[in-house]
């Protein structure tokens, strides 16, 4: 099971494998990439990871009770997909240029097909190790797709990267206990012939 921590744990994990590959080159300090909004224009940080949506996962989804063995069922995990944009600092595009920014997207596209998933039992400290790891994809959204995420922030337009994790499991903390049914007894009467005849001329 994954707790309601799992989203801000999967953002730490996406972090840790841009810092890891995207550093020191081409960004020098692991400390430049950060969880941040385009519209905070006073960080100190030279790429941002936003997360700019949350959607339940449909074809993952489960409406039947999951059922433990101490005699107590729950509600189903509820799946998600979390979208990411991937950009770079304004503040640090001005001071940068271009072509350091090019060069920090193609190395992140390598990043994320390098590690095409993360594994939850390392993002998640409740996570089981059986558990699916959650896919790293990138997004093919169209122009205004993306301009529309800008427009929403009141900013405008500005080259990102898009991806998306998924399925990201988030398990309920409902819980209810139930009695299991271990046997059964019935009790059979024998009928004699001549009683079920006299109760059929009655």
């Amino acid at each position: 099971m994954a707790d309601y921590t799992v989203i801000a744990d999967m953002s730490a994990a996406l972090l840790r494998v841009l810092r890891t590959n995207l550093c020191p080159e081409p960004i020098q300090s692991s400390e430049a990439i950060a969880l941040a909004s385009p519209s905070d224009k006073n960080g100190d940080f030279q790429l941002g990871v936003f997360l700019y949506d949350i959607r339940e996962l449909n074809e993952y989804r489960v409406s039947a009770p999951v059922r433990g063995a101490d005699n107590t069922r729950t509600y189903p995990d509820k799946p998600l997909t979390l979208h990411y944009m991937l950009f770079v600092n304004s503040r640090a595009q001005m001071a940068t240029g271009a072509e350091t920014e090019q060069r920090i997207f193609g190395r992140a596209v390598q990043a994320m097909m390098d590690n095409p998933s993360i594994d939850l039992s390392s993002a998640q400290p409740y996570a089981q190790p059986s558990e699916e790891a959650a896919a790293v994809s990138l997004l093919n959204l169209s122009y205004e797709e993306k301009n529309r995420i800008w427009s929403g922030l009141n900013l405008p337009y500005q080259m990102g990267l898009y991806l998306s994790i998924s399925p990201v499991m988030i398990s309920s903390r409902h819980s209810e206990r139930f009695i299991r049914v271990v046997e059964a007894q019935f009790e059979a009467q024998q009928i004699r012939a001549g009683d079920a005849r006299g109760r059929g001329r009655s």
